[in-house]
């Protein structure tokens, strides 16, 4: 069995927390001050503030070697220094002003299957960074080489708040029903591992608690972002010390800033205990918590730490650190920090929770972009967690379109209370607080997966992923840019782990069950009403129906049904599906709804067509005519209160003055290459036509003409 080594250092994640607890509002990425010699990697994105060498920068680099062609000690040096040989050399950047040395590069520590993490003597911006690690993994002997990011809590404004209660648990139309998925589980013999900042002494958290460990290895020096705080580096005492910090320590230019008590608050999320007329219950409340600390000072932490954490937490080994007597069912990440794809040494880490049966389950993130930009939310075969809020809808900070599924994390409004400690800097006493973001989101999911695998604990991490999608509802309100299968459903997740309740289908939806029933498979859910337009729905294996009075019962399934969800299902602009899936002929199929089309091609994707845009693209052919497929939704927010849509062959424009024009060909490229609607001509006013020999085409401000290959413009 391969072991971890050492005492690893990693790319600091950033805690995905919002609310009181962290004053500082709208947290900007964290900036090294001098002379410390750490960046922030960007996990937030105030402007201004991207560090003295800029976004992405660190003083860290991870090395693995390929499995059996590791070199010795002194030829790994030198591998390091050819490749620092070839940075672009830092400091004057004017003509004929030499730069500073080749950064000197050492190794530290060792992280997840004895990859090396090799420090430079100063921090790295992200051009040099690119150009070390592409030099490194030009050695035959090495597997990969990344950087070791450092990031930071996201904290968004602190806001009033006057939540009472715990309104997520309770049985409303955004809240989760728990007490209906309590009546089977608990959390029973479940383990949920919170690998964050560590935990405090709680009366309502300390009867669920395990030992756990500490693995923020970071302990020489000065108060810096993710120093430990307590002394020493890995230890087995994962007491959170305090993510307090002073004046300039957590970047330069930083407020003081109180403790967040992050890992406390995340564990009372998942597992306070219930039932025991104390505070508040958790989702899992019978559940144990393992609390393991990887976020130190200024709630930071390096990845190739919370890589380690992760596998131990599941039960891996890891190299003198007493094993794990208690493997996690599930590790909640309250985490994360952007990065197009996941690093090699976090999926590492988390592949092997993977394989120990572990699931790993991770907040999206809460900077309001796509999740697929934020590690670990773009990991593979994790649990990825957007929030939601008192109403259903979309937080309007929570990451989207590349997750899982949606929880509540609450708003500045109405927030989420959990556990947490008086201390302002240096553990206080028990006490509770509001908190929102998807920090909250994640824990609540984690504890969702416990009471799953408290009634079928033989379910792998895929099969509880799938319980989860299969059972998850759709969002009371809207989720602009996709919150995936919609918002997670103890019950019915609980239910059908149990197998105990069957679901029947009946009425419209039955009867179109009966005839397509080899399409849509199985149910996976009650018939469910009370959405727009007094209408119903119920899943199952490989879509839903949906029905209302108007459109009738209708299959939707597949990329169609994910391009509708981005547009708000029944409640967006789309409205009720009136056909079911039909081919077009052309390799593709489209499904009409109410206000419109959703078009698909294995090519393109599924993408929505309606109004005035859709009316014109129908004319030219639809996607057997002039411009193909769609390769996107309509984009409003153009000059003028104009909007425009792409497709595979050119675009349309629309303008309240003008109507929906198309614009392709030469004549389309000579006219984006003059600035299109922000250039003199505007807006087109007509298609093309023939005018003789040649093809015009009319603007606003004047006219562009193709003849013989060559173009001409006219303005008035």
């Amino acid at each position: 069995m391969t072991s971890f080594h050492g005492r690893a250092l990693a790319a600091a994640l950033v805690l995905i927390l919002a609310g009181a607890a962290a004053p500082a509002a709208a947290r900007p990425p964290a900036e090294a001050a001098v002379p410390v010699r750490v960046a922030h990697a960007p996990g937030t994105d105030a402007p201004g503030t991207d560090g003295p060498r800029g976004a992405g920068a660190t003083d860290r680099v991870v090395v693995k070697f390929k499995d059996g062609a590791q070199p010795a000690p002194r030829t790994r040096e030198r591998v390091y220094a050819e490749a620092a040989e070839q940075v672009v050399p830092r400091g004057a950047a004017a003509a004929g002003e030499p730069g500073e040395a080749a950064p000197r590069l050492d190794e530290v520590s060792e992280t997840v299957d004895s990859a090396k993490v090799v420090a430079a003597d100063g921090l790295l911006d992200a051009q040099e960074l690119e150009i070390l690690t592409a030099a490194l993994e030009e050695d035959p002997a090495v597997e990969y080489a990344e950087p070791d990011h450092l990031a930071s809590i996201a904290a968004t404004p602190d806001d009033p708040y006057y939540a009472t209660s715990q309104w997520n648990l309770q049985p409303t139309a955004a809240g989760l029903d728990l007490p209906s998925a309590w009546d089977r589980a608990t959390g029973a013999g479940q383990t949920i591992a919170v690998v964050d900042t560590g935990i405090t002494s709680h009366p309502d958290l300390d009867a669920n608690v395990l030992p756990g460990h500490d693995f923020v290895s970071l302990h020489a020096g000065g108060v810096q972002p993710g120093h430990s705080r307590d002394g020493d580096g890995w230890d087995p005492d994962p007491q959170d010390e305090g993510d307090y910090a002073g004046l300039d320590e957590c970047w330069s230019g930083s407020a003081a800033r109180s403790s967040s008590w992050h890992g406390t608050h995340t564990a009372g999320t998942a597992a306070a205990r219930g039932d025991n007329a104390t505070g508040v219950a958790g989702v899992a409340y019978d559940a144990k918590l393992l609390p393991v600390r990887a976020l130190g000072a200024c709630g930071d932490g390096y990845v190739s730490d919370i890589a380690v954490a992760i596998a131990w937490a599941a039960g891996d080994d890891v190299d003198a650190v007493p094993a794990n007597p208690h493997p996690a069912t599930v590790v909640n990440l309250s985490l994360g920090f952007r990065s197009s794809t996941c690093p090699a040494v976090l999926q590492d880490g988390i592949d092997r929770a993977l394989a120990r049966g572990t699931s790993v389950v991770v907040a999206a993130g809460n900077n309001d972009r796509d999740a697929g930009t934020e590690s670990p939310a773009n990991c593979r075969g994790v649990i990825t967690v957007a929030s939601t809020t008192v109403h259903g809808t979309r937080a309007a900070y929570s990451n989207w379109g590349k997750v899982t599924l949606a929880a509540p994390g609450g708003d500045p409004a109405r927030q989420i209370l959990s556990t947490a400690n008086t201390g302002s800097a240096r553990p206080g006493s028990g006490s509770y607080s509001y908190k929102y973001g998807t920090s909250m989101a994640s824990p609540t999911v984690a504890g969702v997966v416990a009471l799953v695998r408290e009634t079928d604990p033989s379910l792998s991490p895929a099969q509880v992923k799938d319980v989860l999608v299969a059972t998850a509802r759709p969002l009371p309100g809207h989720c602009s840019g996709g919150c995936g299968a919609g918002l997670v459903n103890p019950r019915a997740a609980v239910a059908r782990a149990t197998l105990q309740e069957g679901y029947t289908v009946q009425g419209a939806i039955g009867q179109l069950h009966a005839r397509i029933g080899s399409s849509t498979g199985a149910p996976r859910s009650h018939e469910r009403c009370g959405l727009a337009q007094d209408g119903c729905y119920q899943e199952f294996e490989r879509g839903a129906i949906y029905w209302s009075a108007d459109s009738g019962a209708r299959w939707v399934h597949g990329g169609v049904r994910s391009a509708w969800n981005r547009a708000g299902g029944v409640n967006g602009f789309l409205g009720y599906p009136r056909t079911g899936e039909r081919s077009n002929g052309a390799g593709g199929v489209h499904q009409l709804f109410q206000q419109g089309t959703v078009v698909w091609s294995a090519g393109t994707g599924a993408a929505a067509v309606r109004g005035a845009i859709g009316a014109r693209w129908a004319a030219l052919g639809g996607e057997t005519g002039l411009l193909g497929y769609p390769l996107g939704g309509e984009r409003g927010g153009l000059v003028g209160g104009g909007a425009h849509q792409d497709f595979e062959r050119g675009r349309i424009l629309w303008s309240p003055a003008t109507g929906a024009q198309p614009v392709h060909g030469a004549i389309g490229r000579a006219y984006a290459g003059l600035r299109g609607v922000q250039g003199r001509l505007g807006y087109p006013v007509t298609p093309e036509y023939r005018s003789g020999d040649s093809v015009v085409q009319r603007f606003q401000g004047g006219s562009i003409g193709y003849r013989h290959g060559g173009i001409t413009v006219a303005y008035r």
